[in-house]
């Protein structure tokens, strides 16, 4: 029987051991995969402009359960969450797989990923709750599944430029994981948290820019899935305003384009370039440039967030208001950044 990692330097053994595996397992599918096999294609949302093949999930989502079963054997974090996710998170890399292969309707994605999420609120435990004092349990529960369902969503909707889920979700959970381990000696957290970042840090080798291979449905459905997972349990443990911040950029950029579109009127479940981001990169900014500023504002929300997690609510208050302003501020920047752009061009 393994004990579970009881300092940082086993975690940071659990992150090298996931890079090294994802290295590994992405370069042989590159090797041995034919050179048309998912084949990504160009669409309104590509910002690509080199032949690539959308094979990362097939490598780092693997890589990431193995730990998620290996850790729920050892009984290192709880056997219904290891089960629970596991299921969870293959069901939806299956589905991000043939859409990546034969494009799914909507009809077939939306209940496979509501289903995912379902079994994922139930690996959290009967008696889990964030708000109990706001709401009652079943309709917590709905919430709940509806987070981790636009989760994945997310997840997959801001996958749309080379390093940015490296950047935008692998840093995050690297930083969660530090948080965890340090703060609040929570297993559970820490090992999802180093585990699903290293294995997005090996994909990040074949990801740089230009990349030739991308992640796929098959990786950001699931990385999404888990991501959501993950947040929750900390925001159980150490609050509803931490587990905000640290994924804020996402949270924003993302919300703040489904509004923007639906004030247009378009459709927001077709494929486009809104994102920020996106606005921003079609206006002359780099790839590194985007990422880099994203990856570093990332660590500002991170070191806001160690600040506050064992402060006071109107010290949460404050904090949750800073992360606002630079998170707002870095949007505003790549949205007026278009704006300009055209108004000259």
């Amino acid at each position: 029987m393994f004990q579970e990692p009881d300092d940082l330097s086993s975690y940071l053994l659990i992150f090298i051991l996931c890079f090294i595996s994802s290295v590994f397992l992405l370069y042989i599918l590159k090797q041995w995969l034919p050179a048309h096999f998912l084949a990504a294609g160009f669409n309104a949302r590509s910002n690509h402009s080199i032949p690539a093949r959308q094979i990362g999930g097939l490598a780092c989502i693997p890589v990431f359960v193995c730990v998620l079963v290996l850790a729920g054997f050892w009984d290192i974090i709880p056997a219904r969450l290891s089960l629970s996710l596991t299921g969870a998170a293959i069901l939806v890399w299956v589905t991000g797989y043939l859409d990546d292969k034969d494009e799914l309707s909507v009809r077939v994605r939306l209940p496979a990923q509501l289903l995912a999420a379902i079994i994922a609120v139930y690996g959290l435990g009967e008696d889990f709750r964030i708000l109990p004092d706001l709401f009652p349990h079943w309709l917590e529960i709905i919430f709940l599944t509806v987070a981790v369902l636009g989760s994945i969503n997310v997840a997959n909707f801001m996958d749309g430029l080379d390093w940015l889920t490296v950047t935008g979700i692998g840093i995050p959970l690297f930083l969660l994981g530090i948080i965890a381990a340090l703060s609040l000696q929570n297993p559970t957290i820490a090992i999802i948290g180093f585990s699903l970042s290293g294995a997005l840090a090996g994909f990040a080798v074949f990801n740089r820019h230009p990349a030739s291979v991308f992640l796929g449905d098959s990786g950001s459905l699931p990385l999404g899935l888990i991501t959501g997972a993950v947040f929750l349990l900390f925001a159980q443990q150490a609050g509803l305003i931490p587990a905000l911040i640290l994924p804020l950029y996402y949270i924003a950029d993302s919300g703040s384009t489904i509004i923007l579109r639906l004030r247009k009127g378009e459709n927001i479940l077709q494929a486009h370039s809104s994102h920020a981001y996106q606005i921003a990169k079609r206006a002359g900014k780099s790839v590194g440039f985007v990422t880099g500023s994203i990856a570093a504002l990332n660590l500002f929300l991170a070191g806001i967030t160690a600040l506050i997690i064992s402060l006071g609510p109107i010290a949460q208050i404050a904090g949750l208001g800073l992360a606002i302003l630079l998170t707002g501020l870095l949007i505003i920047y790549f949205r007026t950044t278009g704006s300009n752009a055209k108004a000259t061009g």
